[in-house]
């Protein structure tokens, strides 16, 4: 119930930045003359993102709060689904939404499913 084919049909680089390999985010930066910035839309997005998936930073209320409701346009037709509750997709992905931390998913990794 989470799609993942078995064969790779498109992949980004995950090279670091000093081999000189051009990264989305210094594309923008460059292009408006301003290392490190993230469009408007970049930052709702990952404040959707961060809603998603349960970050107390991105909560109902604080969305709110920052005049960002449109963050949650259409967010029941696009959320988590019924698969799976939130907490047993963060465990099985090995995100750890209090301490801010992404573990490996050796599952991925070998091609294999959970």
């Amino acid at each position: 119930n989470i799609y993942a084919p078995r064969r790779n049909y498109i992949a980004h680089e995950y090279r670091p930045g000093r081999m000189g390999l051009p990264k989305f985010w210094g594309s923008v930066g460059r292009l408006f003359h301003r290392p490190g910035f993230n469009t408007p839309l970049q930052l709702k997005a990952v404040q959707r993102i961060k809603h998603l998936i349960g970050y107390e930073d991105a909560a109902t209320d604080k969305v709110e709060v920052a005049g960002n409701l449109d963050v949650l346009t259409e967010f029941d037709n696009y959320a988590m689904g019924h698969e799976r509750s939130l907490a047993d997709y963060l465990q099985l992905v090995g995100i750890d939404v209090v301490n801010k931390k992404c573990n490996a998913i050796s599952w991925c990794n070998r091609e294999e499913l959970a």
